[in-house]
């Protein structure tokens, strides 16, 4: 097995060109031909050598890592299927592109003055938000200077770039489908906290009512309820009128399903009765009896987009800020039918 090699020297006198030739292939600077670059990074690897990460941070005042914030703690993240498959694709991201992630505890609800840990320590050369963030908090963050990105979540007010799934389309789309199957009565149902992705979904279910004509009494959007046992209550009142809805748009997949077994064990079947789509297409859908429809977001998408996006205002911090709406996709499955009235 091929000696170890430590320094740069060496790598130097082995590929017989200068430090400074080495040091340029190494940090991708210069002009380095092919050949000489190639056979730099041969020998690098035959011998197990890596540039000293920390002496090259300093230099470059660097720290090679990216701080994630996730609404509402940290430790939440790992029991949401949505976010944790974000996250999963931002670390492999991050990690092919030579940043480290780092996930880090912070209190939103505390003290106006206190920041993440990460940054009070200088930790991070950048920071990613993911999850529906407060607008107050976005912009405290923003304020201390490092580049920042709120992933799946946006506050157009503020100057941060971001990316997000393009909920107004999707909600639209979806009413879209519903309607061809002669629903005229649909409900779209969020809870009452602030949320841009849920607002962008019933801004999109609203624009497809007016457009489709459908009757705005019976066509409407229930945003008063925190929690999925105030908003079956919510539903069961309008079930009981004289012109009930025929279908559910719901904010996301996890509320769909909760919904749907909150019908079911009334007596309602479902489609038979009442359709339902929720929205993300988590692998809950498929578990669920009917399989729920729902919007597909490509959380995999979602999470690479964010890196590269964080890592290019790590390295361009004076661009202008960017935004990204990712495409959707409908998925209809066995929890819609044909409207029967």
């Amino acid at each position: 097995m091929p000696k170890r090699i430590t320094s740069i020297k060496e790598i130097a006198k082995l590929a017989g060109c200068s430090i400074a030739t080495v040091s340029n292939t190494l940090n991708n600077k210069g002009r380095i031909s092919k050949e000489v670059r190639d056979n730099v990074l041969q020998i690098c690897q035959k011998h197990g050598y890596s540039p000293n990460s920390a002496g090259r941070n300093l230099r470059r005042q660097q720290n090679e890592t990216i701080g994630l914030l996730f609404y509402p703690s940290c430790g939440a993240i790992f029991r949401n299927i949505f976010y944790a498959e974000v996250m999963e694709a931002l670390e492999a991201e991050t990690s092919d592109k030579g940043y480290d992630l780092l996930l880090s505890g912070f209190d939103s609800s505390g003290s106006q003055n206190s920041m993440p840990r990460f940054v009070q320590q200088g930790k991070v050369d950048g920071i990613v938000m993911l999850g529906r963030f407060p607008r107050a908090d976005v912009k405290r963050i923003n304020g201390y200077g490092v580049p920042l990105l709120q992933l799946d979540n946006f506050r157009s007010q503020i100057k941060v770039d971001y990316v997000t799934s393009d909920g107004f389309n999707g909600s639209k789309q979806v009413v879209d489908e519903l309607v061809k199957r002669g629903h005229r009565r649909i409900v779209f149902m969020a809870y009452s906290h602030e949320d841009t992705n849920a607002d962008q979904r019933e801004s999109g279910f609203l624009a497809a009512v007016e457009a489709h004509q459908l009757p705005k009494t019976l066509s409407t959007s229930i945003r008063d309820f925190e929690d999925y046992q105030t908003a079956y209550t919510r539903l069961k009142k309008l079930l009981q009128s004289k012109r009930p809805p025929t279908a559910i748009v719901a904010v996301n997949d996890t509320l769909a399903i909760e919904l749907q077994q909150c019908l079911q064990q009334d007596g309602y079947s479902i489609p038979d009765d009442i359709s339902i789509v929720g929205f993300d297409d988590d692998d809950i859908c498929l578990k669920a009896t009917p399989h729920m429809s729902s919007v597909r977001v490509d959380k995999k998408l979602l999470g690479k987009t964010g890196a590269q996006m964080i890592i290019d205002r790590i390295s361009n911090p004076q661009s202008n800020t960017k935004s990204v709406h990712l495409p959707v996709e409908v998925v209809l499955r066995d929890s819609v039918s044909e409207a029967t009235s």
